[in-house]
């Protein structure tokens, strides 16, 4: 489910000799953060504080094309939109599977116990496929903000987090989940890069018997694919001087002097804060260009 930022998007169409010669193409941003509302009647989505028109959008779950009406406040997402129009928008859970048990303040999948933010045992959830939307810590313990049942769309079980153990030819560890990756989609640069300590996310079958989750994808995770991209999260890791922090427990990012921030100050920054960063890649950094505080 990961989508590298965009910069240019479009086509031209070149007609006969002879003929006129047209265009049709869109500058595009990107954003990747939480669904703030949906309008249904006006077919638009809000996020960012900013209103989006759908009706031009692709909007796909795990590849699969749906609906608008498949979007929820909380939802995270990746839009790529130009002038008030959004024209892709992928759904873009952290976690899929089978839920197995539902507290007031945690919920249960794929064998991982996860801290939720609210209470779901109204949802009805225990049994049921969902999707679930938040953020890890530094020492991977996950938050979950918001859970939506998929009902049938053929999505496969999803995890994402860090290899906690040395990985072997078939096999490495996310936490206390035993990932077998011997028959997984992965091509030679990405299977270099499984080591220790790297964020991955996993698509595949989750065995509640074995305890074991077969992966069919293994996606080694990037941070200069966020450049040029606008990145909503928390912040769970800040050194001394607040010159390097990480988002969302994965995502390191530098902070310079050129760093701008808006509705707050550099000294306001903290662990725990939720911000709006803008992303870009110099020389092989990923930088903040800018940091609002939400």
């Amino acid at each position: 489910m990961k989508k590298v930022a965009v910069l240019l998007l479009g086509s031209m169409v070149l007609t006969g000799c002879g003929s006129d010669e047209s265009s049709d193409s869109h500058a595009s941003s990107t954003y990747m953060g939480e669904i703030e509302s949906v309008n249904a009647h006006a077919d638009s989505m809000t996020v960012n504080a900013m209103p989006l028109s759908l009706s031009s959008a692709q909007i796909e779950l795990n590849g699969h094309r749906v609906s608008s009406s498949e979007l929820e406040i909380g939802m995270q997402v990746d839009v790529e939109y130009d002038d008030d129009i959004a024209y892709e928008v992928d759904i873009d859970p952290e976690i899929v599977g089978i839920v197995s048990e539902v507290t007031a303040n945690t919920i249960k999948v794929n064998g991982q116990v996860l801290n939720t933010a609210k209470d779901f045992t109204v949802n009805n959830f225990k049994g049921k496929r969902v999707m679930l939307f938040g953020y890890a810590d530094q020492n991977g313990n996950w938050t979950i903000n918001s859970a939506y049942e998929i009902g049938s769309i053929p999505v496969q079980d999803l995890y994402e987090g860090k290899i906690t153990s040395t990985p072997t030819l078939s096999s490495f560890n996310i936490g206390t989940m035993n990932i077998n990756y011997s028959n997984a989609d992965i091509d030679s640069d990405e299977l270099h890069k499984l080591k220790q300590g790297v964020w991955v996310e996993i698509e595949g079958s989750y065995d509640e018997t074995s305890k074991v989750f077969t992966a069919y994808d293994v996606d080694v995770e990037d941070d200069l694919d966020l450049a040029n991209a606008e990145v909503e999260g928390y912040v769970t890791a800040l050194n001394h001087d607040k010159t390097l922090m990480t988002l969302n427990g994965k995502t390191d990012v530098v902070i310079t002097e050129n760093t701008r921030f808006e509705d707050g100050i550099k000294d306001e920054l903290k662990i725990g804060s939720r911000v709006d960063v803008d992303l870009i890649n110099n020389a092989g950094q990923l930088q903040a260009s800018e940091i609002e505080f939400d």
